[in-house]
């Protein structure tokens, strides 16, 4: 049978048509492979942009977290250093002891088996009846009274046993001034005055301690409540005996400092009326001079115009500022005893231990060569301890670095390290030169009394400051000399002063 005349034709046609659609279905193809490859492409690179964007926020929370660590170390120290802060006493740091409170601070003072009260070999100070007969024999009784007990005729042959009453007695007197003046001038403008010893005792007892209101509740007290003084009256007794001391004892006392071989320096704040001031304190072991100055520093010392023309040692507790004065400076080494406690307590090196104890050493070395009555050490002894201060301050160095990221107290620290490298000569000057101090505790027990009468009340003018201090300065010139405060004062208000 043979083929339809057209059916090549059609097979032709038919495969046009399936070879126009592959064609079609080919660029479709294509057309759809391209967008995707557009849009893998676009994936490609907005997952790369997120993976950036993520390594980004990565990498800002890592800083972002450093910071934070490193914030929280910081606020770590701060809290260790804040508790230090908390725990620093009188006895490892500057703070004076005032500032315990009821906080029970620990002694470093050593433990000794002896019992409490007097040691043997220690003189006592209660009165016997020698001391009695002696007084009576050199006319320092004022008034004997002789007093006889239980006398019978039957007893009255056998020897007596005597005792002492030793007393005193109070009793109001008034002076009877008859004056003939051979002018109406020289009449008084008050025909009443009160004597000295009323004047003595109430500056004594304002020195002692004693508020305006306590020495006028005494003074009525004593008096069967006769005598009623103001407290203006106390003031003006208070200026009148510090302006005959300014005059004359004050003055002697500036002289007698200027040629001592060492003079023990320091300063604490007071408040007049509210503002601060300072009393300045120089003594040494026989004589106090205190004075009154708003500044702190060099300004106050020149307006006083006392170091400058001083030529010896001054011992003070690294107030550099003393440094422009006097021909040398000893530091303090009770201060730097406490510094090391504070290092001991508040970390574990070793360096501070060591060193207290090699301070002690050669403090308990120099007191036994001076036992010996020899008046200095030998320079190879004065070195070794010198080798032996350095090598710790090295040691030291040395511990501070391997902790430095942990230890709060660190800044307390690296100031001390420096200090006592620094000021080596001025540490151990009381090595060199025997009549230097270990301490300036003289300077502290000085400007006690200050601190102490700051408490009663304060000053309410520079004038009384000032009155204070002149009073001060001579009250502790006498008890470091052991004269009588109230009989130098006796003295001083009949024109004649005891130290000129």
């Amino acid at each position: 049978m043979g083929r339809p005349r057209n059916y090549e034709s059609r097979i032709y046609d038919d495969y046009e048509k399936l070879s126009n659609k592959l064609d079609k279905v080919l660029t479709q193809l294509s057309t759809i492979q391209s967008e995707h490859k557009k849009e893998i492409k676009q994936l490609k690179k907005e997952n790369q942009r997120l993976v950036n964007e993520l390594n980004d926020n990565i990498k800002v929370l890592q800083i972002s977290l450093e910071k934070s660590e490193q914030q929280n170390k910081k606020l770590i120290l701060e809290i260790e250093r804040l508790k230090n802060n908390n725990k620093k006493d009188s006895n490892n740091s500057s703070k004076p002891t005032s500032t315990n409170g009821f906080k029970k601070v620990n002694n470093n003072r050593e433990k000794s088996n002896k019992k409490q009260g007097g040691q043997k070999g220690h003189k006592g100070a209660t009165l016997t009846k020698e001391d009695i007969d002696a007084m009576i024999e050199n006319g320092e009784i004022d008034e004997i009274i002789e007093v006889e007990e239980n006398k019978t005729e039957e007893n009255k042959n056998i020897v007596p046993i005597i005792t002492y009453e030793y007393d005193i007695e109070i009793k109001r007197k008034v002076i009877k001034h008859i004056t003939y003046p051979n002018k109406p001038a020289n009449i008084l403008k008050s025909p009443v005055y009160y004597g000295e010893n009323i004047k003595i005792i109430s500056n004594l007892l304002g020195m002692k301690y004693m508020s305006m209101d306590g020495i006028k509740a005494f003074i009525s007290e004593i008096t069967n409540k006769c005598i009623n003084l103001s407290k203006g009256t106390i003031s003006s007794w208070k200026g009148e005996i510090a302006e005959k001391l300014n005059k004359s004892e004050y003055e002697k006392v500036k002289l007698e400092l200027l040629n001592s071989l060492i003079l023990h320096v320091d300063e604490t704040p007071i408040k007049i009326n509210g503002e601060q001031y300072y009393i300045h304190s120089i003594s040494n072991d026989t004589h106090t001079l205190q004075y009154v100055n708003q500044k702190r520093g060099e300004d106050a010392i020149k307006e006083f115009g006392f170091l400058e023309s001083y030529q010896g040692i001054l011992v003070h507790d690294h107030f550099t500022m003393y440094y422009n004065y006097g021909i040398d400076n000893a530091e303090c080494n009770v201060h730097i005893l406490r510094y090391l406690n504070g290092v001991c307590e508040f970390t574990n090196h070793t360096w501070a231990k060591s060193m207290k104890e090699l301070l002690l050493e050669a403090k308990a070395r120099k007191e036994e060569l001076i036992s010996k009555e020899q008046t200095c050490m030998s320079e190879e002894e004065y070195n070794d301890y010198k080798k032996r201060y350095l090598d710790l301050i090295k040691i030291g160095s040395e511990e501070y670095k391997k902790d430095y990221e942990i230890n709060a107290y660190k800044d307390d620290e690296r100031k001390l390290l420096n200090r006592m490298e620094k000021y080596v000569h001025n540490h151990l000057l009381f090595l060199e030169k025997f009549y230097v101090p270990f301490s300036n505790n003289q300077a502290e027990a000085d400007v006690r009394h200050v601190k102490i009468i700051q408490k009663i009340g304060k000053f309410r003018s520079i004038d009384g400051a000032t009155n204070y201090v002149i009073t001060r300065s001579c009250y502790s010139t006498y008890q470091k000399n052991k004269v009588s405060i109230y009989a130098s004062l006796k003295s001083l208000l009949n024109n004649q002063p005891v130290l000129i």
